[in-house]
């Protein structure tokens, strides 16, 4: 009996306890306990996977403009968000940092959906990072086919291993003096201001830190907020973009959220343009620092657009006086018509014909650097 018995203790015996658990160690935060929280311990070492990438500060802005009326090209929700998806994806691969959409006037193909704002929202959703959706994206069934949606990788988008200076995080309750703030890691942030609960704010780490190696319990890092455009314009990360709505198209340029406006202009037409690959085309690209590519509807018209707005005076063959660039980029395709988020592709990469525009965009923003340093 004894033997039999002290198996049956060895079987019931429980394993012993460890706090190797990352995500579970530690107590939870306490403000008004006197007991010090954990030594934080960073490591240097980041993904083997990821890319190092080569970043410069950045003090031009890319702004693309389009209608509303693309969404009608595609006949169900599903496509619908599919499509949003890939205009998203062509946005921030190249690197665009404000996304104007704009009311073309056109009758809407499905009377149950606003392409306005289901183009709004959608863009929105996938420009959130994962760990704010929750609290910033309300659910609306604009949003039911979310799950087809490609993530968009961006800096302000980190994975668990990626150690950032700049963060995007989203106010909680006060504490003291200061506000906690949720920044996609298991440990708080503490802002010294007071700022109501639910408010999107960037803030800036004393030093880069992932969220791996951060645990619960851990006392709450200082951090102070800074502009949205501090990481684009300090550290050279590409942080994602705004959304502005227009109810017409000039709208889009005479409520132009920079002081003097869009200094370089861009329209893009399937008719009555400029072929864009003619290499007379390169030699007209100038230094700016805010640049602005309007795109036409899903036909490819962007005289469509000036026609129909009522504020400009303006007809429909004169479009091109609006602009300091007016190309076609279907001039030479083998197809009658591109689609917008071709389109998107053809100039953001951007090909002003024959050259890449990345190389004339870097050296434009040079000749801007010196003219302010002179």
């Amino acid at each position: 009996m004894s033997t039999s018995g002290n198996r049956q203790q060895q079987k019931r015996k429980k394993p012993p306890k460890t706090y190797e658990n990352k995500h579970f160690s530690g107590p939870l935060y306490d403000p008004n306990s006197s007991r010090p929280g954990k030594v934080q311990k960073t490591t240097n070492d980041n993904a083997s996977n990821d890319k190092q990438r080569f970043e410069r500060p950045r003090k031009y802005t890319i702004t693309v403009a389009i209608p509303a009326s693309v969404v009608d090209s595609a006949p169900t929700l599903e496509m619908k968000t599919i499509l949003a998806g890939q205009i998203a994806r062509s946005l921030v691969i190249f690197n665009v940092d404000e996304v104007v959409i704009y009311d073309d006037k056109k009758k809407w193909a499905d009377s149950k959906i606003n392409p306005n704002l289901f183009l709004a929202r959608v863009l929105q959703y996938m420009e959130t990072p994962q760990y704010l959706r929750k609290a910033l994206v309300p659910f609306h069934p604009d949003l039911k086919f979310a799950g087809l949606l490609p993530p968009l990788e961006t800096p302000h988008h980190p994975n668990l291993q990626q150690a950032m200076r700049y963060r995007e995080g989203v106010t909680l309750n006060k504490e003291g003096t200061g506000t906690l703030v949720d920044i996609g890691m298991y440990r708080r942030a503490r802002l010294e201001k007071l700022i109501q609960p639910g408010v999107r704010v960037t803030v800036e780490l004393p030093e880069p830190l992932a969220a791996a190696d951060t645990r619960k319990g851990q006392k709450p890092i200082n951090v102070k907020a800074v502009s949205p455009k501090a990481p684009r314009e300090k550290a050279g990360h590409y942080w994602g973009y705004h959304i502005r709505l227009a109810s017409s198209f000039s709208r889009v340029i005479t409520e132009s959220p920079y002081e003097g406006g869009y200094d370089f202009t861009v329209g893009i037409s399937d008719r009555d343009a400029r072929d864009m690959f003619d290499d007379g085309v390169t030699n007209e690209v100038k230094s700016f620092k805010h640049l602005l590519f309007a795109f036409g509807g899903p036909s490819g018209d962007l005289q469509e657009a000036v026609e129909a707005d009522e504020d400009l005076k303006c007809a429909g063959e004169d479009t091109a006086e609006l602009f300091d660039l007016f190309v076609d980029p279907s001039a030479r395709a083998g197809t009658r018509s591109v689609r917008l988020e071709a389109r998107i592709d053809y100039h953001c990469d951007v090909r002003v014909p024959g050259c890449d525009f990345k190389r004339v965009v870097i050296k434009c923003a040079r000749e801007t650097r010196k003219k302010q340093r002179t």
